[in-house]
């Protein structure tokens, strides 16, 4: 197969993260960081400190009052908060960017978002430490973009059309998003969870996390915010791209003790964090393919 080929290629070389966000991830780490020195740093990447206030005065976050400086937005939201908006801006920015595969690299990093903020809000309501979980929902799908990034670099190849790649792009993207991480010096946990993330049992046990990523990508599907339009693949019956199977999400509530009403409610704030992401952001992208 073309893309292990080029992944195993000792020349490979993974989609860039700003070294502004690696450096705000390693911050945010310290016990004794300091906001001073939080904004120092993101202030060396102009476009990402725009990008991040952006977000910073969206609804999801309801400032009380303008937040006018990269301090402000610091202080007010806290420095874990805003290491999670670091984050999301960069992928936003420089990753989810390749050249031929636009809308699909839109609706990716769509889903990727819905299914952060999604599964921050579950690991919430369960005893799961939420330290990661926002990260581990943005960075799940990375290695797809990293398998279309590396597809089209590489110039021996014309550009396959992305609604011919969801089969293979299925069979490696878990193994290349831990790729990526790891990679990208990210701490071996979320490592873990990226190269793991559509089986629930690691180790042959249940991991939460691994079960709240998968309930989360499964809330994000019903709305509409799946990696691939509702509806792909059923034609074939073949399951979409990224999906999970109702018995894996079933299976993931039962290991985070969500019974049926905890599961409605849950289902019942994913549908509300939709509509706050949608709005007053602009229009969602477009199905892929």
């Amino acid at each position: 197969m073309r893309l292990l080929r080029l992944f195993a290629s000792p020349s490979y070389q993974p989609p860039v993260l700003p070294a502004v966000a690696v450096e705000i991830l390693q911050l945010a780490h310290r016990p004794d960081a300091t906001f001073d020195e939080l904004v120092a740093v993101l202030e060396h990447d102009s476009i990402l400190a725009a990008k991040v206030l952006s977000i910073a005065q969206s609804a999801l976050y309801a400032p009380r009052s303008p937040i006018l400086s990269l301090k402000h937005a610091t202080v007010r939201l806290g420095m874990k908060t805003i290491r999670d908006l670091v984050l999301e801006a960069a992928l936003h920015l420089r990753v989810f960017r390749v050249p031929g595969y636009d809308a699909a690299m839109e609706r990716l990093a769509w889903h990727s978002t819905v299914t952060a903020y999604i599964m921050r809000a579950l690991c919430r309501k369960t005893a799961i430490e939420t330290e990661y979980a926002f990260a581990c929902g943005l960075l799940h799908d990375v290695g797809i973009a990293a398998c279309l990034l590396a597809l089209s670099d590489d110039a021996r190849a014309e550009t396959v059309p992305f609604e011919e790649l969801g089969t293979v792009l299925d069979d490696v993207h878990e193994e290349a998003s831990g790729l990526v991480t790891r990679l990208w010096g990210l701490p071996a946990d979320i490592q873990r969870v990226m190269a793991t993330h559509h089986h629930l049992e690691v180790g042959g046990t249940p991991h939460p996390v691994n079960a709240a990523l998968i309930a989360s990508e499964h809330f994000a599907g019903e709305l509409d915010a799946g990696a691939a339009p509702a509806g792909t693949g059923s034609a074939t019956g073949e399951r979409a791209l990224d999906s999970n199977s109702p018995e894996l999400f079933e299976a993931a509530c039962a290991a985070l003790g969500l019974d049926g009403c905890r599961v409605e409610a849950a289902r019942a704030e994913a549908r509300q964090i939709v509509a706050t992401l949608s709005c007053p952001a602009p229009s969602r992208p477009a199905a892929a393919g």
